[in-house]
């Protein structure tokens, strides 16, 4: 008698393609690059509290003092508003690590990159991009070097904006229920709180998930509780140490000495080569002092914002012109914006202009065509109104190349689903405002 078995059916493992190989060696790659371009500008062995912008002294307050703000160091009263509070807060807790600003930097890229790669990942899932379409996000990001550097910065609210404004755009587009609809409001207080500035960014996110959500109050209301939490419980706090209820810091785009310092007699000579942060300096701060009496740091805040507002009534030709110099700097500019040698661009500032423009461009021209053919996808959609609002505050300050790392960071990812639906399109098509785009 012959004994038979039952056949039993055994599966290889898919072997890995060469592009996910690649892909995913790539992640490494990018922190290493990030954390080398952002400690060239740092000192070795520097402390937290040396940490520039103010952010340092910041710092220095809240472990010190208890408190956050930092001492002005014109009038020499505490500025309880000079800073949004995120990136003081997480500088103070890596003290408690260390105090050296190396181990900042490294914990910083360490954690924001991998909020970064689950942005990437979301959205791959949800379009269902390929490892070579994804690939081809790492690669744009590589192939600019200074943006990856930007990125990596702990001096700079950019450096925290490029992660976190990525993972807002991969969460609007991957709504599923009340959680994922926590996480968006949570990312969205968090760049509130990151900078001020860029409220019209999280307002236009806002709306954008009441336009897509309207009927599921799930997922329309949690997101916007979190955000009128973060603003409302910024300006408690502010009026309760300020007297002033305020949305936002006192030195924003839209006010104070960032958007005064935007729009005086001299920026224009000045932008954009050589920084406006010049005129902070002893030798030229008093020409932008305000000539009445001020006693805190909001009764100058509301001087500047007034001299600036005089400005730009009495000088509307002037301001256009500035204008129009910030939309070169975020278009077409190649050379470094603002110069670290005069009259000097390094290589690698040029390389990352070129590759910035021309995605930015490709990107944005073929939005325009699938717009046309009304096939546009809701990540195409999505990335021109974010763009929009992420530019309208520096139109009304100023803007130099590093302001535009997180929108590039964003383009690189919208170029991704744009290769993926051309290869092979999805049901992405429509506007906001209709239900059929909720499933």
């Amino acid at each position: 008698m012959t004994v038979m078995s039952n056949p039993t059916q055994t599966h290889a493992a898919k072997p890995l393609s060469v592009y996910t190989v690649l892909l995913w060696c790539s992640f490494p790659i990018l922190l290493l690059v990030s954390i080398y371009g952002a400690s060239q500008h740092m000192k070795s062995n520097a402390s937290v509290f040396d940490t520039q912008d103010g952010f340092g002294l910041a710092i220095q307050g809240i472990v010190q003092h208890h408190r956050l703000g930092m001492i002005d160091q014109t009038y020499g009263w505490w500025c309880f508003a000079c800073r949004m509070p995120i990136v003081p807060f997480l500088g103070a807790a890596s003290y408690w690590v260390s105090p050296k600003i190396a181990v900042f930097l490294v914990l910083k890229n360490l954690i924001f990159w991998s909020l970064w790669i689950y942005a990437l990942f979301l959205l791959k899932r949800r379009y269902s991009i390929p490892d070579k379409w994804a690939l081809v996000t790492v690669l744009l990001l590589l192939l600019a070097p200074y943006d990856v550097s930007i990125a990596g910065w702990v001096d700079a609210e950019e450096g925290f904006l490029f992660a976190l404004i990525a993972l807002l755009f991969s969460l609007l587009l991957t709504l599923e229920g009340p959680l994922s609809a926590a996480a968006a409001g949570l990312v969205m207080a968090t760049i509130y709180l990151t900078k001020s500035s860029m409220l019209p960014l999280c307002v236009t996110a806002s709306i954008w998930i009441v336009a897509k959500y309207w009927w599921n109050p799930r997922i329309a209301v949690v997101p916007l509780m979190c955000l009128g939490l973060a603003i409302f419980g910024w300006g408690i706090y502010v009026q309760a140490v300020s007297g002033v209820f305020a949305f936002g810091t006192d030195e924003s785009s839209w006010n104070g000495w960032n958007f005064y310092k935007g729009n005086n007699p001299y920026a224009y000579s000045m932008y954009p080569r050589i920084s406006l942060d010049q005129l902070d300096s002893d030798n030229e701060a008093h020409r932008l002092l305000p000539f009445v009496p001020v006693r805190n740091e909001w009764e100058l805040s509301r001087a500047q914002a007034a001299l600036a507002l005089r400005y730009i009534r009495e000088n509307p030709g002037g301001v256009l012109k500035m204008d129009l110099k910030k939309l070169f700097v975020a278009c077409c500019d190649l050379k470094e914006s603002p110069e670290k040698d005069p009259g000097h661009t390094r290589v690698g500032i040029i390389t990352s202009g070129l590759v910035n423009h021309l995605a930015l461009a490709s990107v944005f021209l073929l939005v325009i065509a699938n717009v046309r053919r009304r096939q546009a996808s809701q990540a195409e959609i999505l990335a021109v109104l974010l763009t929009a609002a992420y530019l309208l505050p520096y139109f009304a300050g100023f803007l130099y190349m590093r302001h535009m790392a997180p929108i590039y960071g964003v383009v690189a990812l919208t170029a991704a689903v744009q290769l993926t639906r051309l290869r092979a399109p999805v049901p992405d098509v429509g506007v906001p405002f209709r239900r059929s785009w909720a499933g």
